[in-house]
């Protein structure tokens, strides 16, 4: 890493007293531009006055999601935050506050602000966002995390369709 970086060592852990500051900081950076809850704001700021414009709305979040997850480099991180967590429970801490909490959140609201547009009918925004978002996770694990062979394959953008499809079911 300091080769890359184009200091020595001695350097590098001039501003990092540790192996694990330094991989903190390396993941916060990774984490924090470019991991998928930067690509949702556009899908959360969507009008919500309406069924279509909601599933509109959850259609570009789930397209973007899943594009963003099943990037290798974000594929190779969670897989390093898997792996160091039991060791570094703050690392976990940090991916879960910087990334699913966000995006939960993000769904969350844009379902609340839908609910009181009247666009859905009342549900608990908190559940609701996990139903949307599990989904499409188990494409990033099974096509992505659990791929040794090659890169990523993320599902068709008519399997995201379907899936949002039935999420529209379950809240309209």
């Amino acid at each position: 890493m300091a080769a890359e970086a184009g200091v020595s060592k001695q350097t590098l852990y001039a501003y990092y007293p540790s192996k694990e500051d330094l991989l903190f900081d390396v993941l916060r950076d990774l984490i924090e531009a470019g991991g998928p809850q930067e690509g949702l704001a556009a899908a959360y700021g969507a009008p919500l006055g309406s069924k279509e414009e909601v599933r509109s709305a959850l259609s570009s979040a789930a397209g973007r999601l899943v594009a963003a997850l099943m990037r290798p480099e974000y594929v190779a991180l969670v897989r390093v935050v898997i792996s160091e967590t039991p060791r570094l429970p703050h690392l976990g801490e940090l991916f879960r506050s910087a990334v699913p909490e966000r995006v939960l959140g993000g769904v969350a609201g844009l379902l609340g602000r839908a609910r009181e547009e009247g666009a859905i009918r009342p549900v608990d925004t908190d559940a609701a966002s996990r139903m949307f978002v599990g989904p499409l996770l188990t494409y990033v694990l099974m096509d992505g995390l659990f791929v040794g062979d090659g890169p990523p394959r993320p599902p068709a953008p008519e399997r995201i369709e379907e899936l949002v499809d039935l999420f529209m079911g379950a809240i309209t």
